[in-house]
């Protein structure tokens, strides 16, 4: 199939209309896919949950990625990192309308693909936890990486590694990443499951990560150490080259920080904490492909946890300026 693309509308590009003080919506490009350049870094938004009430969770993170760009557009480049060095491109949401679950998943694999091919990193903006799984195929492809040549984190409070066998759901990201990308790209021993929350995981599925050779670092392993463990994870799984990618659920987060996830939970990550894991990720250089899934407005608490994310990409930006 050939993808649509809506483009962002007009109104989530906040300006003051003060070029002493000049927002991310004034400096970030809304273009088409057509104008990326090489080194660019392309925005795209997926507004697609229905993985996730098929996991059983609540629905809402449909309208994630607009309301995580309203918060993002209106933030500062800051004063710490010259955002001038970047091309910033946000190409648009994925068109959904009238497609089964099955094709926004072709329709975002061969966007991301083409993205990656023009020689951009990729940001993709959902909606369900299922979507990684088309973000991580069209890296793939774009990419054209090899057996063995990709390297993931997800950064979650679960593992999300059930099988697909009963049809796709927000939960079988990773059991898809490991079973099925193309050209047997990601190895096991190339896989991070990071922050995870051992009271909301079976057994089972932890095991079978282990089986598989993936590394599961909990939240009460962490602690106070998040840098130290993302580092390790990175260079776990950036070893021998690969090209690395990085998921981010929003629900890694606790409830108090991030109200708006189908999946909250009173302990987790701080927003801090997930800002200095999207600032590492930003400036290695190793990350080709970041995602910030769940996000959920209509259960958020004025816009707190899209502005969560939102503080995340900042870092993200902030760490690819370090490059």
């Amino acid at each position: 199939m050939k993808y649509k693309i809506e483009t962002a509308g007009r109104e989530l590009f906040y300006s003051r209309n003060d070029p002493k003080d000049r927002r991310l919506g004034e400096l970030v490009a809304r273009a088409n896919i057509d104008d990326i350049t090489p080194g660019s870094v392309a925005i795209i938004g997926v507004p697609e949950d229905r993985g996730i009430t098929a996991n059983k969770g609540r629905a809402g993170a449909a309208e994630g990625p607009d309301d995580i760009r309203r918060r993002l557009y209106r933030l500062t480049p800051g004063f710490s990192a010259d955002f001038q060095r970047l091309r910033i491109i946000d190409v648009g949401n994925v068109a959904v309308k009238g497609l089964s679950l099955a094709e926004v998943h072709e329709a975002e694999s061969e966007a991301v693909a083409e993205i990656v091919s023009c020689g951009a990193l990729p940001i993709v903006l959902g909606g369900g936890h299922d979507l990684t799984y088309p973000g991580l195929e069209g890296l793939v492809r774009g990419a054209d990486i090899g057996r063995g040549g990709m390297g993931l984190i997800n950064v979650d409070a679960h593992l999300d590694v059930r099988s697909d066998e009963n049809g796709i759901n927000s939960g079988t990201s990773f059991y898809r990443a490991l079973t099925q990308l193309p050209n047997g790209a990601l190895s096991g021993g190339a896989f991070v499951e990071f922050g995870i929350q051992e009271q909301y995981n079976s057994p089972y599925y932890y095991n079978w990560v282990l089986e598989q050779g993936g590394h599961v670092i909990t939240l009460r392993e962490v602690s106070e150490r998040v840098m130290e463990f993302f580092l390790q994870a990175l260079n776990a799984a950036g070893k021998n080259g690969r090209a690395v990618a990085v998921s981010l659920d929003i629900d890694a987060v606790r409830s108090t920080e991030a109200p708006g996830a189908s999946a909250s939970n009173p302990s987790g990550l701080k927003a801090p904490e997930l800002d200095k894991i999207a600032y590492l990720a930003g400036r290695s250089v190793k990350v080709k492909y970041l995602d910030v899934m769940e996000v959920s407005p209509i259960l958020d608490e004025d816009h707190r946890t899209a502005a969560l994310a939102a503080s995340a990409l900042f870092s993200f930006f902030r760490g690819l300026c370090e490059r």
